[in-house]
């Protein structure tokens, strides 16, 4: 809407680099905002104010974390690329911001993400070995840029899915991640593992935003996590690509065809995050359902195995995984951008901690 807008206004194509400033005053995801804005073209005549900025040298000064599509000519770039792959066509720039840039072409979208994240279309091909129809076809990659070429996933964000649609989805996402596990270890996507947690969570607790008493907590969590993580284990599931935002947002369904996409979060770490993730997009009322398709699908897949049991130390787990996979985000995006995330950490931190209480209370002990 915003280039919409621009475009109308100077007469010429224009396209979003990157956010410059948010209003500090307003918290989360709303009020003023300003943005560096790139214009293709001459602006028509008497539209804008000449007057120099005097913050733009600043504005514009090289940051050595910027994104490559946030750089001028960047998503012009992205477009010329996939311009060669499919022929002139229409592009549309759909969204810009800390973590990816994503433009719309008749039938496919381009997808760039930053280096610390992963590439959509090297992750899916990965997927495409078990299950062809899981995730969006694969155009085209260039694995150097970290850009990805994908076909066009028929349908609507299923934001309340339907029974068919959570059955379909799950159990085939759980039948292809028992495939992964065997190659887990040679996937290029970062390792966020539960025996990795404790380390994890006490290098990042003096870099958050915690009172005295929250950080005494989390130390006393810190400590009871071996026995959290044993009740995991005793669940039989194997460490595997994990898709890092399984919430029903990223599948696209047209009633016939059902496809996960946003795949450049996923991380090798339990599968359990996946399925808390889908719970906690989910009224209460239907968490218990996408919970029993997943376990039947992975007792299916690993015999013997206990996957109910794994839900209520992930409830624990889940947000301490995320509470480091926002810091790191925050730790490789420029500071102007960090406002997406910047409370994410404690955010996460502080629904652990409640997580852990009611699960010690419910345990009878763990982590005491």
């Amino acid at each position: 809407m915003i280039t919409r807008h621009l475009d109308d206004l100077l007469g010429v194509r224009t396209l979003v680099l990157r956010l410059v400033h948010a209003d500090e005053a307003v918290i989360g995801r709303g009020g003023r905002v300003v943005y560096h804005v790139q214009a293709l073209d001459e602006p028509r005549p008497g539209v804008l104010d000449t007057s120099p900025l005097p913050e733009w040298e600043s504005l514009v000064a090289p940051n050595p974390l910027r994104s490559t599509w946030a750089e001028v000519d960047g998503p012009s770039r992205i477009i010329e690329w996939a311009g060669g792959i499919l022929g002139a066509r229409d592009a549309v720039q759909v969204k810009t911001w800390n973590l990816s840039c994503l433009i719309r072409f008749p039938g496919a979208w381009a997808k760039a993400t930053p280096r610390f994240c992963g590439v959509d279309a090297d992750i899916i091909q990965h997927v495409h070995r078990y299950d062809a129809t899981l995730a969006p076809a694969v155009l085209g990659q260039s694995p150097d840029d970290r850009w990805s070429l994908l076909a066009h996933a028929p349908g609507i964000d299923c934001w309340e899915p339907d029974q068919a649609t959570v059955d379909s989805v799950v159990s085939r996402w759980v039948t292809a991640q028992a495939a992964l596990a065997a190659e887990a270890g040679e996937l290029a996507t970062p390792s966020v593992l539960p025996h990795d947690l404790a380390a994890g969570i006490a290098r990042l607790l003096p870099r958050v935003d915690l009172d005295a008493d929250e950080l005494a907590a989390l130390d006393r969590l810190i400590a009871g996590l071996p026995d959290v993580i044993d009740e995991l284990d005793a669940a039989g599931l194997p460490i595997t690509l994990v898709h890092g935002d399984f919430h029903p947002g990223n599948w696209r369904s047209d009633g016939t065809n059902r496809t996960i996409v946003d795949w450049a979060d996923a991380f090798v770490g339990h599968p359990a995050i996946d399925i808390k993730r889908l719970q906690d997009f989910l009224p209460e009322d239907r968490r218990d359902h996408p919970a029993e398709v997943w376990s039947r699908a992975w007792q299916r897949e690993v015999p013997g195995s206990e996957p109910l049991r794994a839900l209520r130390p992930m409830s624990v787990l889940s947000p301490l995984t995320y509470a480091l996979t926002y810091q790191r985000f925050l730790d490789n995006i420029e500071p102007d951008e960090r406002v997406y995330h910047a409370d994410d950490p404690a955010f996460c931190l502080r629904a652990a901690l409640q997580a852990w209480q009611a699960v010690r209370i419910d345990a009878r002990g763990w982590g005491s």
